[in-house]
């Protein structure tokens, strides 16, 4: 089989991580087979072997491409020039503007975590990942004299997860509602009660 160079190698590994998410959100992590993944992603069960031995390395691989990917977000997120407005942006995003399956995914695998130790080993890096991730654009927001917070940062910055794992898990459930005004009205209260930019009203100048 002759060497394919790095680009297309990755794009195939890509393109098999985004045909197993849908199998997956489709039929749930037991429902589906690796014969499955290899019919929805039009390929051989030996091309699917060569990149992925088994569904506990598709789902590592998809965390994985979770993780850089919020890398890459809150880059963005931190040379913006509102950091909140981001944020909140960012979390519309992962909220309306991502697909559904991609979300339902996500919880999907967190329900197998509760039975296989692998996955659930898997869940915790990644959670862990996640939270200092986004725990370090805040709280260096916060350093860098971008936000002011309201109380103790770390006890806000815990409110705010659990603000953002509830409202992900009611758009997975009710992706009818409006989620993004919803989104707009908590943030519109983050400001006042929690965390205020110091970009939304001008700095008093030194004396």
């Amino acid at each position: 089989m002759p060497k394919l160079p790095p680009k297309r190698l990755e794009s195939r590994r890509q393109a098999i991580l985004e045909a197993a998410e849908r199998a997956f959100a489709r039929d749930g992590f037991h429902g589906t087979s690796m014969q499955n993944i290899c019919r929805e992603a039009g390929i051989s069960p030996g091309t699917l072997y060569l990149y992925f031995p088994s569904k506990v390395a598709l789902i590592a691989g998809l965390c994985e491409r979770d993780r850089n990917e919020i890398k890459a977000a809150l880059i963005e997120v931190e040379n913006a020039p509102n950091i909140l407005e981001a944020l909140e942006d960012m979390l519309v995003h992962y909220a309306c503007v991502e697909p559904h399956e991609r979300r339902a995914l996500m919880f999907e695998i967190g329900a197998e975590a509760l039975r296989n130790p692998d996955i659930a080993k898997l869940m915790t890096e990644t959670d862990d990942a996640f939270t200092a991730m986004i725990r370090a654009t805040v709280v260096g927001a916060v350093d860098a004299g971008r936000i002011k917070p309201h109380g103790d940062i770390d006890t806000i910055f815990d409110l705010l997860s659990a603000l953002g794992d509830g409202i992900l898990w009611r758009a997975t459930l009710r992706p009818d509602l409006d989620h993004r005004n919803s989104i707009r009205r908590i943030f519109a209260l983050v400001r006042q009660q929690l965390l205020t930019s110091t970009t939304d009203t001008p700095l008093a100048c030194p004396a």
